[in-house]
């Protein structure tokens, strides 16, 4: 069973990674975070780099408001043609299903809603939308845990710009796609690997430490 999800994730993931071609600004921070919540009053600080169109240097703040629920405030700074500006970004998830709940479900699957903001110069950017993350936590023989995650969001992209007194802005709806694995190497320590596709397209890597 372990195994099929797993295929059945890969499949998914390819066949999204060949019929999409998104033409958009995309996040800067990527997703790093598995469906699974983190329990009411825990917190955690993450950091962590983009290796994308646009590069980015992030850092976030994730704290769980009740059991099913965490939210997440994030800043970095994002360089897209060699002038590094300041980002920033918030989202939410609610937990609806767990493996290891009281009812069993083949997947942790959480839902949720995130924004974003970078200001370039000439041009800025808020994008603001909803998402749907899905992971599966498998135990290995050393105590670990390995987690691989996927999301799915679907945002609203609203896009201003003035050069040379000439102003522009248009608003368009677009989707995104995160793939990656979430490493527990100890119960306070998380590490994340994963690619994006979105229009800012790459690899994200990250770490995160529980604070409270």
């Amino acid at each position: 069973m372990k195994k099929l999800i797993v295929i059945t994730i890969a499949l998914v993931t390819l066949t999204a990674t060949n019929s999409m071609a998104i033409s958009a600004f995309g996040s800067s921070f990527g997703n790093l975070a598995t469906a699974k919540a983190m329990g009411q009053g825990k917190g955690a600080f993450g950091v962590g780099v983009g290796i994308a169109d646009a590069k980015s240097v992030i850092g976030w703040f994730n704290y769980g408001l009740s059991e099913y629920v965490d939210g997440r405030m994030k800043l970095g700074l994002v360089d897209a043609d060699d002038d590094a500006e300041i980002t920033f970004g918030a989202d939410f998830k609610y937990q609806f299903w767990s493996v290891n709940g009281a009812v069993t479900n083949p997947l942790d699957m959480a839902v949720g809603g995130f924004l974003e903001y970078v200001d370039y110069g000439p041009v800025s950017a808020l994008q603001v939308g909803g998402q749907l993350i899905g992971s599966y936590p498998f135990r290995l023989q050393n105590g670990t845990t390995l987690s691989p995650y996927g999301r799915f969001n679907i945002r609203l992209e609203d896009w201003n710009s003035e050069y040379r007194d000439v102003k522009a802005s248009d608003s368009e709806l677009e989707f995104g796609l995160n793939g990656g694995v979430a490493w527990q190497v100890s119960p306070t320590v998380n590490v994340y690997g994963e690619f994006q596709i979105d229009g800012n397209d790459g690899i994200f890597l990250g770490i995160d430490f529980s604070v409270l």
